[in-house]
């Protein structure tokens, strides 16, 4: 039998992981016709090699393997590793091999090395959308990811990952790879498996008022690539797109990146403002969040809904629905989606379990109008093809054996207790210098400022204690508001939630009583009423 047949066992493990750390000495080429002798060749090339000190492994092959890989004889080999052994190259180890010694002879020092020559540094020629991405992050700064526990941080957005059922899903796992073995280790279906998406619209239709099949799903790799797609597909460079303002950021990364002339639409209290339009500067794809405005709340009103639909159907518009944290409504029931409202065919919906289950996931969906699915999944074959099928199909087990909705129950229970507890707490130790709004779902809050002379402080502070509430101005582009922070709660138990309150109390406390914040560069951008369609707070 040909081949290599690698078992289970602790010690054959150990064998392929000796296997790997043996040197390969790839880049050694003899030639028989030359006047060298190969024993010369061989020596002179791996002592270059060593002398490089690109190698990544210490032990050299034995003398047998690496005559029979190389096509000479087993006494040439021989004679090139005595000279390496005399020389100080390397050195052999009773009963273990020969390795590669651990401190090279003097002369590799000292070997001279090739003049390198000066170079101009120039910044790398990269395309004009990248230029434009308001992402100014680079090095670690990019490493957004949490590994371990999470510190208390309050950045918004971030769900209770240790809450979520690992065990049930480890069994749904195992059961549907057991079921269908090595189907799930294939390409899969662009569209998204077919389990999951019928799964997906049935959970929709009955909990969230959409009116859809599995047809117009399309499993996609959360919000992010649900937003790219959309945009790449709808939007040609310099055509408009809309966006809240203030509002989710990543949607205007999305929007800059494929070239669109950015609109920010500004918030009142029914939701985003349409207001008047010349056709010329119609939008051709409108990102909201009408069930829970990010980061304001609103919730957007029938009127504005039915509005907002049929301005899109007179422009030739498409609207992208992202429904985040709609399953997070405290007082009552989640309210029904905006594509349960559509009958013309311009809401796209969008949604993604990194909330409801946890973000590594990266499992979202789109439900679109059926003239476009077919779009949408052209342009999700480009991506990556599809996301993981063992993923999917374990979701859509999770799901239909009711043990996503029961997560949801759980897990909304457990915010609601944290919500409470962070009100009591803020008003404990920070009531002093915020005002905090509380709306009626998500997993986050909005704390005005008192004073704005105050925002200094509470940047500095930030600093000293890495607890990072977002500015509001973070999210804003044209609007002028009033200082403000928004602190997620979500992620955090009740003990850690009073400790990181306490901590920035504590620290601003610190900064004020020595005068900290004075002469600080942070600005305060003004707000007037009588200027904005904002209300104060």
């Amino acid at each position: 039998m040909n081949g290599v047949i690698y078992g289970r066992t602790g010690s054959s493990v150990a064998k392929q992981r000796r296997r790997r750390l043996v040197m390969s000495f790839e880049m050694v080429r003899l030639d028989p016709a030359s006047s060298e002798p190969l024993y010369q060749q061989l020596y002179r090339q791996i002592r270059e090699e060593l002398e490089s000190g690109s190698f990544c492994a210490s032990r050299v092959p034995s003398s047998r393997v690496l005559a029979t890989t190389l096509g000479i004889s087993r006494p040439t080999v021989s004679q090139a590793f005595s000279k390496l052994l005399e020389e100080g190259y390397l050195q052999a180890r009773k009963r273990s091999g020969i390795f590669v010694a651990d401190h090279l002879p003097a002369t590799f020092l000292k070997a001279a090395r090739p003049a390198t020559i000066a170079r101009t540094e120039h910044s790398p020629r990269v395309a004009r959308r990248i230029a434009r991405m308001t992402d100014c992050r680079s090095g670690r700064q990019l490493d957004v990811g949490m590994a371990g526990p999470p510190n208390v941080i309050f950045v918004a957005g971030l769900p209770a990952v240790d809450e979520f059922p690992i065990a049930v899903w480890e069994r749904l796992r195992e059961q549907v790879l057991a079921k269908k073995g090595a189907h799930l280790l294939r390409y899969a279906s662009s569209r998204g498996e077919i389990e999951l998406r019928k799964a997906i619209a049935a959970y929709l239709c009955d909990f969230r008022g959409a009116n859809c099949n599995p047809d117009q799903i399309v499993v996609v790799g959360g919000m992010q690539q649900a937003m790219l797609a959309c945009a790449l597909a709808l939007i040609n460079e310099g055509e408009v797109g809309w966006i809240e303002d203030p509002g989710f950021h990543q949607a205007r990364n999305v929007f800059t990146f494929v070239g669109a002339k950015i609109v920010p639409r500004p918030i009142d209290h029914e939701g985003l403002v349409i207001g008047k339009c010349s056709r010329r500067n119609s939008p051709k794809l409108i990102f909201v969040t009408p069930s829970h405005q990010f980061p304001f709340g609103v919730t957007m009103s029938l009127k504005r809904r039915k509005a907002l639909i049929e301005f899109a159907e007179s422009r030739d518009a498409y609207i992208l629905e992202d429904d985040y944290n709609s399953e997070f409504r405290f007082d009552g029931p989640p309210l029904p989606c905006l594509q349960g409202l559509d009958n013309a065919g311009r809401v796209i919906y969008a949604g993604t379990m990194s909330k409801i289950l946890y973000p590594s996931l990266r499992l979202g969906f789109l439900v679109a109008p059926p003239k476009l699915v077919d779009t949408l999944v052209k342009v999700r074959a480009v991506m990556d093809q599809h996301s993981p099928a063992i993923d999917q199909a374990t979701l859509a087990r999770f799901i239909t054996e009711g043990f996503f909705l029961s997560h949801v129950k759980r897990i909304r229970e457990l915010y609601a207790q944290r919500r409470v507890f962070f009100i009591e707490q803020f008003q404990k130790w920070l009531g002093d210098y915020f005002v905090l709004e509380v709306t009626p779902a998500g997993l986050h809050f909005i704390a005005w400022l008192r004073r704005g002379e105050d925002f200094p402080l509470f940047m500095r502070a930030r600093e000293q204690t890495g607890i990072w509430p977002r500015p509001l101005s973070f999210f804003c582009i044209k609007a002028q508001l009033d200082p403000a922070f928004v602190f997620g709660f979500a992620a955090w138990s009740k003990a850690q939630i009073q400790q990181g309150l306490a901590r920035l109390a504590l620290a601003v406390k610190d900064l004020k009583q020595r005068g900290a914040g004075n002469g600080s560069s942070f600005q305060i951008r003004p707000f007037s009423p009588a200027t904005t369609p904002y209300w104060p707070s």
